[in-house]
């Protein structure tokens, strides 16, 4: 049902309709063969819309108010439109210190983090402004289940709701015109989605499931060979499939872990190889070529984002958006025993902009006066275009928080954790002797560490 409903109501507000007519959407159930569904195809399938339905949803969208950006499907195919005047500037190549500068306040509104509704319609819409931007490689995270049920289940449940979220995105892209394939790790897990999903998934055209590698273990893959074989017979066997990966323009990947970035990055580097062959020596519009002096390697600054980059850039590269793989676990099994290097950040998960982002967190603190232990709770969240922002619950177990500090770098966990503390006044006591007794010498992680912010290929993992 999350691909379904949640997203509908987004749509809806996109397209200016009232919350009344979405929920009046959702209460027309249908019966097919005495078994009641939703129209998100959840349990057994809908009706198509008629021709008619889908004139008066084009003539919907295009009385759209250019108040809301214009987000229109005319500027989601990557590196089309109109190009941004080039200026003549000199391009910053990085900033080699983290400033994070924060603004104090930067709303009085509360954000519900439990509230799925919310999240679904804040993630897609973060997701069609960074199409709109040309941001090609992106992250969206956020927990896929409830805080309080996480205990509970099994990974099977992380993987499912991972599988409905990345369809409820895909529902919204398509409404842009966007092809979507979503990438699991390998071709045992597609079949499994396609088993559980595959009524849902048949409702979309522009909707396809497909995996990393291509490939599942020996015996799953001999025995869909045959199927296939005679499936093929029979006229059908994954036709869609195959026609949308030629044609996808949006991956959506999901749930794969630490060892399995290998494929990820083969899996785009791939794409990326084949589109620069097509393209030769040139650079796309909207970009301009420096030298850094140091090291005279070439570096490419985005006229449009005012962003650059040490990989060139590539005319109509598909988008990539990374779905709750929970990069900052992963990249903390990085440079281990049996897993990739810790380059895999800096050369490939530094280029992925987060432009939806929840990380919430739990913390307790001992003072010396009744209640002695003070439990408090906070988040660091991003919306793009939006700042990062440090997130503070009004009332502990209420689920509601109101943003107490913002800033256009990324927070690190500590200086979020030190916001908070700060805002609640559990600092002003606190003697520097304790201070450092109670956070240590180290006070970021190896991967959010300013000395080698000059070895990563992008910034864009913390802008």
């Amino acid at each position: 049902h999350l691909a379904g409903r949640e997203t509908e109501i987004f749509v809806s507000w996109w397209r200016g309709e009232s919350s009344s007519s979405c929920e009046e959407r959702e209460k027309g159930m249908m019966s097919t063969r005495g078994q009641s569904v939703c129209s998100c195809g959840s349990v057994g399938r809908a009706r198509a819309p008629s021709r008619r339905a889908l004139s008066s949803l084009s003539t919907r969208r295009g009385e759209r108010s250019a108040s809301r950006d214009d987000v229109s499907s005319k500027f989601l195919v990557l590196g089309g439109g109109e190009a941004a005047r080039s200026r003549k500037v000199v391009a910053p190549l990085r900033c080699s210190q983290k400033t994070n500068e924060s603004s104090p306040m930067p709303s009085t509104t509360t954000i519900a983090l439990d509230n799925y509704t919310d999240i679904v319609n804040n993630m897609a819409k973060s997701v069609l402004l960074g199409l709109k931007d040309n941001l090609t490689r992106m992250e969206v995270e956020f927990p896929p289940v409830l805080e309080s049920d996480a205990y509970k289940n099994s990974s099977d449940v992380y993987i499912d709701a991972n599988v409905q979220f990345a369809i409820a995105l895909g529902r919204v892209l398509q409404e842009y015109e966007r092809k979507v394939k979503i990438i699991l790790p390998d071709e045992n897990e597609v079949r499994r989605a396609e088993k559980i999903f595959g009524q849902a998934l048949d409702m979309y055209e522009n909707i396809s499931l497909g995996s990393l590698t291509g490939r599942g273990d020996v015996i799953s893959d001999a025995i869909e060979g045959v199927k296939s074989a005679f499936s093929f017979l029979d006229g059908q066997g994954g036709q869609k499939s195959k026609e949308l990966d030629d044609e996808a323009n949006t991956y959506i990947v999901i749930n794969a872990s630490c060892s399995e970035l290998l494929d990820l990055r083969d899996f785009v580097n791939k794409k990326r190889e084949a589109l620069l062959e097509e393209q030769g020596g040139s650079i796309p519009l909207g970009w301009e070529e420096y030298k850094d002096e140091k090291s005279g390697r070439s570096y490419y600054y985005d006229t449009r984002a005012k962003s650059t980059t040490w990989e060139r850039p590539v005319e109509n590269e598909p988008a990539v958006i990374l779905m709750n793989l929970e990069l900052e676990t992963l990249r903390g099994d990085l440079g281990l025993i049996a897993f990739p290097p810790k380059e895999m950040h800096w050369e490939f998960l530094s280029s992925f902009k987060p432009v939806y982002f929840i990380r919430q967190r739990d913390y307790s603190k001992t003072i010396t006066e009744s209640p002695y232990l003070v439990n408090y709770s906070g988040a660091i969240y991003r919306e793009y275009p939006g700042d990062w922002q440090v997130l503070l619950e009004e009332k502990l177990g209420g689920r509601k928080y109101r943003p107490i500090r913002s800033s256009e770098d990324r927070y690190t966990l500590f200086e979020a954790k030190e916001t908070m503390m700060e805002e609640m006044g559990l600092k002003s006591d606190e003697t520097p002797a304790l201070k450092f007794l109670r956070t240590g010498y180290q006070t970021c992680t190896w991967w959010e560490d300013p000395k080698d912010y000059d070895r990563e290929t992008s910034d864009n993992w913390r802008k």
